[in-house]
């Protein structure tokens, strides 16, 4: 997440003085007009701040009320811009740039003191002040094809009128701070963080004729602060159409929209096979739950990146896949899903105390092994390998009761565990998601 920079109170007093020392009766200044620049140089000729040491030039620019206006430094000098009106400290660049620069929405029409300085006491140099004029919103009703580019210290609500049912996204981007893109309105209720390039929001979703409210803010605690852009596109919808859910044909791959609601999904085996789930999007985080025949498994991020993938050894049988995601958003997503045949002594099976049996774990995959205790008492389950670092997972009624990554001797897992009465669920698998080898399971009283 990028952090936004707020001027602290020090910033301002340490500053002040700056300006405090050139407002004088007598001090002259330059005037600037956006769209031009300045060359100037900082000397040791140049003003004095007592407070800091460093040595600054100011500029006039004149500004009418609600007018945007960028300023940036440029040139040998390791500087600072600081913008005042009056007295008044109005905007000051972020010192953890490498090049100076801010931006001045004018409150109130007047003019405006841009002083550039020294980093410090002992920076000097030449430069060069560009000012530029910015066409920032104006507050109109945004409507399909809108791009605008706008400058905010507080989030901003923005409205959007839709005339047509269709498959719409919105984009919002920004250099400055990380978004955050709402979306209200008839039917919908939506938010994104970053569900575009980077840090950028991005919000898919169908949505009926009628009037919209955009909220346009920052992540978290860093309130939005800096110029953004803004864009609502009409979308083409993927070929096939967009799935809610419904019959999943093994060997298929689907498209869905995700807009806060899981989607849920069925299909059955014939015979036992080893399946693959993936889920897959460049604007939420997915998320999967499976259920059915006895199994209860859920996963976030086992693919690639954010997306989710489930790879394990299923029994013929009725499954339910319930499509999700791990935070709010809102966004299109695929999911595949593929099955092959068992290779033998691959995906679990039963396990009995005190007979160890030899398994091969495939990349990706959980092998999942089911035992009954039938007297109350401890027990030991470990899993040694010399191919994987071996992960135990231990549940009971779906319930889980404990795990182990290195509890045995080097990377080998070992649970040691009292158990009462009951089924319980071993499931087998490697820290390494992309690891396989084989491996020994054993279930021993103590």
């Amino acid at each position: 997440m990028k952090t936004v920079h707020t001027l602290a109170l020090a910033v301002a007093l340490a500053l002040a003085p700056t300006l405090a020392a050139h407002a004088a009766p007598g001090d002259a200044s330059e005037s600037v007009t956006l769209g031009a620049e300045r060359r100037g140089e900082i000397t040791s000729r140049s003003s004095l701040n007592h407070q800091d040491g460093s040595r600054s030039q100011l500029y006039r620019v004149d500004l009418r009320e609600g007018q945007v206006a960028s300023f940036k430094l440029e040139g040998a000098l390791r500087g600072k811009l600081t913008a005042f009106l009056g007295g008044d400290l109005v905007a000051a660049s972020n010192p953890n740039r490498e090049s100076a620069s801010l931006v001045v929405r004018a409150k109130r029409a007047g003019s405006y003191t841009i002083a550039v300085s020294g980093a410090d006491a002992s920076a000097y140099g030449p430069f060069t002040l560009q000012a530029t004029a910015i066409e920032a919103y104006n507050g109109e009703t945004l409507r399909v094809g809108a791009a605008i580019s706008d400058w905010a210290d507080a989030k901003r609500q923005l409205p959007l009128q839709i005339d047509e049912a269709g498959f719409y996204t919105i984009d919002m981007m920004s250099d400055d701070f990380d978004s955050v893109l709402k979306l209200d309105g008839p039917g919908v209720a939506l938010s994104n963080d970053d569900g575009g390039d980077g840090s950028n929001a991005r919000i898919s979703a169908r949505l009926a004729p009628g009037t919209y409210t955009l909220t346009a803010e920052g992540y978290g605690s860093d309130r939005i602060n800096g110029m953004y852009q803004l864009r609502v596109a009409a979308r083409p919808l993927p070929e096939g159409g967009l799935r809610e859910g419904g019959a999943l044909d093994v060997g298929s791959t689907v498209t869905g929209l995700y807009d806060g609601n899981a989607h849920a999904y069925t299909f059955s085996l014939p015979a036992r096979r080893v399946v693959r789930i993936d889920m897959q999007s460049d604007e939420i985080d997915p998320a999967m739950h499976l259920t059915g025949n006895g199994i209860d498994k859920s996963d976030d991020d086992g693919g690639d990146g954010l997306n989710s993938r489930i790879s394990m050894l299923l029994e013929p049988g009725d499954y339910t896949l319930r499509a999700d995601a791990a935070s709010a958003g809102a966004g299109l997503y695929t999911l595949a899903l593929a099955a092959a045949e068992a290779p033998d002594n691959v995906g679990g099976g039963a396990l009995a105390t005190g007979r160890p049996v030899e398994a091969t774990l495939l990349p990706g995959m959980t092998d999942r092994w089911t035992f009954s205790v039938r007297s109350a008492g401890e027990y030991v389950i470990a899993m040694n390998s010399d191919d994987v670092d071996s992960y135990l997972r231990l549940s009971r009624d779906g319930q889980e009761v404990a795990t182990d990554d290195d509890g045995g001797n080097a990377l080998n897992a070992r649970i040691a565990h009292r158990l009462d009465s009951g089924s319980y669920v071993v499931e087998a698998s490697s820290v390494d998601g992309s690891a396989g080898g084989s491996y020994r399971l054993s279930l021993e009283r103590r």
